[in-house]
This record gives structure tokens, sequence and C-alpha cells, in this order.
């Protein structure tokens, strides 16, 4: 029977939707049969892997067998032993028909067919959440090795809490995951060591660095496995699959965390003076050096905007200035100087909940 792994926590921008794609694609190359389970309204997970959402308007689906729906809606992807069920509009997986929500009854039966199900939860814990933990044997909480890593955290511990207690005595935390995490930074480093500290055994070994090659893939509708099979994101999730295979589960009730402690990282002297954000301020000032009206503005492309990763807009405007087009939106473009004949280079940024989630760069005649 399979095992229903949900990858959770209630804040944003911390890794769920890559580590629930990236993962998935890792245990299908170590011949595991994954379904991933896209709950996100965004529709990201579906994304990445080349798909998009469906839109089932028929009525009459609402007193079908939601079982049935779901089968018929799992879609097979290029990753090896990997389907996905994308998220699905205008079908209320999670209107309670009884005390177990349609959602509950169709994964307990569809998970035997699958060594893991993984699904993708929202942000900003919603009640579909608590009926997701209820179906789940257990939970991976992403957590950034970045500012405010643990801003709302002891929330959603006291919601696994709840959920072991009332709902789901077999949830168990597969273990937190610590993401976005650069060996330079001081401040990952003391995110890192932190967790470890408080959380022990709960924290898995693995590691996800930041990577481009993690950030560029899901323009491209791929994991980072297909992507760059060698490059070091993809060792990372190839790492924590392996982790996952052969890790026991820990039944413990779910740990808590003070609230006082989720500021304790909220400050960039812990990594003002690194040599990495001293390098990358320096490469932005030359950028900025090199813009002239916003209809004309043409940045020195530096090699890589990985530092941009998990910004705020109002960060990257103070760094880039303002882009070139659809300011407004999450697609923010920016023009970079043409080095071939004929052809202009762009840059365009990728917001998530007004956060950068990831950039691609791409050439126009």
């Amino acid at each position: 029977m399979g095992k229903i792994i949900s990858i959770c926590n209630q804040k944003g921008g911390v890794g769920k939707t890559t580590t629930c794609v990236n993962l998935s694609a890792a245990l299908g190359i170590l011949e595991k049969k994954v379904l991933v389970i896209d709950t996100d309204p965004l529709a990201n997970a579906s994304t990445s892997f080349g798909f998009s959402s469906k839109k089932l308007n028929n009525p009459s689906l609402q007193h079908m067998d939601f079982t049935s729906v779901i089968r018929n809606n799992i879609i097979s992807t290029k990753s090896p032993n990997v389907d996905l069920l994308p998220f699905i509009e205008d079908l209320n997986l999670f209107k309670r028909t009884s005390e177990v929500s349609k959602f509950n009854k169709a994964i307990q039966s569809i998970h035997k067919s699958y060594d893991f199900v993984i699904i993708d939860c929202v942000p900003f814990f919603k009640a579909k959440n608590l009926d997701i933990l209820t179906s789940s044997n257990s939970v991976i909480i992403p957590v950034q090795c970045d500012y405010y890593a643990l801003e709302g955290l002891h929330k959603f511990l006291k919601t696994i809490r709840f959920t072991q207690k009332n709902l789901n005595p077999d949830l168990h935390i597969e273990g937190f995951l610590l993401t976005m995490y650069n060996k330079r930074l001081k401040l990952s480093n003391q995110v890192a060591n932190y967790m470890r500290e408080y959380f022990n055994d709960l924290v898995f070994d693995s590691i996800i660095n930041r990577s481009s090659k993690i950030t560029q893939a899901p323009g491209y509708g791929q994991s980072v496995l297909e992507f760059d099979i060698n490059s070091d994101g993809a060792q990372c999730y190839l790492l924590l699959a392996s982790e996952i295979i052969s890790k026991e589960p820990a039944k413990l009730e779910a740990p808590m965390i003070p609230e006082e402690k989720e500021s304790m990282f909220n400050t960039k002297q812990l990594s003002k003076t690194t040599e990495s954000e001293v390098m990358d301020d320096s490469i932005f000032q030359k950028v900025l050096q090199t813009t002239t009206s916003i209809e004309e503005k043409v940045i020195a492309f530096p090699k890589n905007f990985d530092s941009l990763i998990n910004r705020q807009k109002a960060y990257v405007k103070n760094k880039l200035g303002t882009c070139y087009k659809n300011h407004l939106g999450n697609v923010w473009v920016y023009k970079i100087n043409k080095s071939k004949l004929f052809k202009k280079k762009f840059l365009h940024i990728y917001f998530e909940n007004d956060s950068v989630s990831h950039y691609t760069t791409k050439w126009f005649s």
C-alpha cells in the first residue's frame, strides 16, 4: 500500500511546490511509482510538469463517485513512474457529506496503486489542508534557510498536534526539510544549526541548496532532474528521496516552538557582511548604473540572478529599477544587453505571493 505524504507549511515561498515536483521525480527515478496531487488553485505543480489545471463544469460530476472522477483525470507525466492529478476547478473534493470528506474516501482507495502519493498543499492554512493532513500518513515541512525562517511554524505545529489528537492519530512528521540553503551565508548556517539543535532527528540529513537549475526548470515544464540530472539541485532531491525510502517513520507528537522564537532570524545584520551578499550588491550597483529611461532600460546581465529568489517585489524594484514590461503583474520583464546581431535578450522574473519564485532568460529576434 502506498504512503501518503503531504508537503505543507503555513508560510508561502518556502519550497513546497518545488519539493513536491522534484521529490516525486526523484522517487520515480528510484523506481517508485508516484502520484502527485495538486491542490493549489495556482496549479504550479501541474505547470511544472508541463500541464495546466483542469476545468470540469459538468454539474453531474458532483454526484458521481469521486474515486472514478479522480482516476479518469490522472495524467502520465514525462518523468518516469510519475502520474499527476492536476488541480481541478469547479469540483469540490473537500466538501464534507459526512465525517469524512470526498477527498479522504477517494485517496484511501487510489493510494493502493502507488508506492507514494505526494500532495502539494496551499499556503496560508485553510480547511482543505486539515482534510489533507487527516488523509495523510506523514507530512514534510519545508523550512527555508533565510529571513523569516520560523514564521508561522508554531501555529502549524499546533495544527499538526490537533490533527494527531483528534483526527488522525497515525499522522507523523516525515521530517523538516531545509531549503534554499547557501553554505556561504552565515544566516543559512545559523538557521540550519538551530533546526538541528531544536528538532534533532526530525530534520532531514538531506539539505536542498540554492540552485539556479531548480529555479529555471519550471519555466520549461520540467523537474530539475529532467532539466539537468547532473546539477547540484537534482542530486539534492535524489539524496532526499533515498533518505525517505530508507527512513523509519517516527510517530512522535509534533514538537512545539515558542512563538517568540519566530523573529530570531529576522535581521539583515546576521548575514550583512558575507562575501556572497557583498558580491551580489556590487553586481546590482553595476546594473543600476547602466540603466537609462524606463522605456529604453537595458540591463548589464550578470552571471545569474539567484540572489533574487524569494525576494519581495520592492527589493527587486530597488535593485533593478522599474521593469520593461508588466510591472503590475506577476511576471516582470527586463531587457538585457544584446550580444547577438538582430537578437535581444530578456529576463523574465516570476512572482508567487509577491515573492520571486524563479526566473528565465529568453532570446527574441
